[in-house]
């Protein structure tokens, strides 16, 4: 017996969740401090948007998603009084020859370590356009700031990530 076909709104609800799962989990998991808690809110965005009308939310879909996941991965967090997450990144080994591979890990470790060091905002919008890809119109309707202060932070973050860069 063949299983039945899934409705059409099961396959927008499917699609959202093959394209934003991972980088909601990791958005999630960085306001929270914790994976398991980043993949619970998650599941509860999730479970909100198959709630959601879908004219509704299509429209914006990016947006809804970072905003609901943001709004109880806060909520999480301040009940946990957790907000901090430890990035891991795996270490390369030493090789005879060095490897490209092991110079981006590398600095892609730095760059992170250095993030951390930056006021909680400002590691938001950065993680928000650098890692997920959003506008600085969809950044400023997920974290409830105006676009022109989006674009500061983003530019001081940056500014600032260069200097230390360049500094140690």
């Amino acid at each position: 017996m063949k299983p039945p076909e899934p409705s059409v709104n099961g396959h927008w609800i499917h699609a959202a969740v093959d394209q934003y799962e991972g980088p909601l989990v990791r958005y999630a998991t960085h306001l929270t401090g914790s994976v398991d808690a980043g993949r619970d809110v998650v599941q509860e965005t999730f479970l909100r948007l198959c709630r959601a009308e879908r004219d509704k939310v299509e429209p914006h879909l990016t947006q809804w998603l970072f905003t609901v996941c943001r709004n109880r991965a806060l909520e999480v967090a301040r009940k946990e009084t957790r907000m901090k997450v430890l990035v891991e990144i795996p270490v390369c080994e030493p090789a005879a020859e060095p490897s490209t591979e092991c110079e981006t890990q590398e600095t892609t470790s730095e760059i992170l370590r250095l993030l951390e060091t930056l006021p909680d905002n400002q590691q938001e919008v950065v993680r928000l356009k650098f890692q997920n890809g959003l506008s600085y119109r969809e950044i400023s309707e997920v974290a409830g700031l105006s676009i022109t202060n989006v674009g500061y932070l983003l530019h001081t973050a940056i500014q600032t990530l260069r200097r230390k860069m360049n500094v140690e």
